[in-house]
């Protein structure tokens, strides 16, 4: 079975039933994250008529200045979702240094609750790479999820000490880009994303649909030299140990 292990299933508009269908027709378990409350709820309800969607539930840094001052109308939300995300800092995309602050006090939060918790995390890292990583550290964070990562390639192994995994997305589909972080990263740490459906709108000025996994998962299996079989059978692997207490992982939801 395949994973999508960041989308934004919230986001999709007309194409919303297509989408679905696709998920359903190549059996994508896909972990669609939520970036505030409003896109948590969305995706709750839509996840109600895919069995195989995980809805997950976090306060992106850009949404950060928003929960500041409310952070315990957050609570039932931490407490529910399996997953906390998206969750992290965004020093690079976010310009203004005066938000900074209130990012790093609702990632506090979240982290806290992770730890309380034992709840793993999937992690928007850009331009805060450093910071992220000495959160994972005080937290304890089990399992991290490190979604889209550009950061310094330095740090991956100090990432990678603290059991973290990394998704592989559309950016190896780019030509542009000459090498990809999954030529190095450890096969058993590897989990695929879309982050649909705008991951590849901002790549290739196209919606993405869920069957764009597909692409990467081929294009994964030309860079570790493997047949496309047996990449996804050790992806699923990878999944399967990552979600441990997932009820989805658990079991074919076909």
């Amino acid at each position: 079975m395949l994973v999508d292990a960041h989308a934004h299933i919230d986001w999709y508009t007309d194409a919303l039933n297509e989408a679905l269908d696709q998920i359903a027709r190549h059996r994508i378990v896909t972990m669609a994250v939520a970036m505030d409350v409003p896109a948590y709820l969305k995706t709750r309800q839509i996840a109600k008529s895919c069995s195989y969607i995980i809805p997950t539930f976090g306060i992106h840094p850009w949404e950060a200045g928003r929960y500041t001052d409310t952070l315990h109308e957050l609570d039932d939300y931490l407490r529910e979702t399996p997953v906390i995300g998206e969750a992290g800092l965004d020093f690079r995309y976010v310009k203004d240094k005066g938000l900074y602050p209130g990012q790093v006090k609702v990632f506090e939060y979240q982290c806290a609750w992770a730890q309380r918790l034992s709840k793993p995390m999937n992690l928007h890292t850009r331009g805060a790479e450093p910071e992220v990583l000495e959160m994972i550290r005080r937290y304890r964070i089990v399992t991290p999820i490190i979604h889209w990562y550009g950061g310094p390639v330095e740090l991956i192994e100090a990432y990678l000490a603290e059991g973290c995994y990394f998704t592989v997305g559309v950016d190896v589909l780019n030509p542009r880009i000459e090498h990809s972080i999954a030529e190095f990263l450890p096969l058993e740490r590897i989990l695929l994303e879309t982050d649909n459906p705008d991951g590849y709108r901002w790549q290739a000025k196209e919606i993405g649909m869920p069957d764009l996994l597909l692409k990467i998962l081929e294009k994964l299996a030309e860079i570790k030299r493997m047949p496309v079989i047996e990449l996804e059978e050790r992806l699923w692997q990878n999944w399967q140990k990552f979600g441990r207490g997932i009820e989805l992982c658990s079991s074919d939801p076909g």
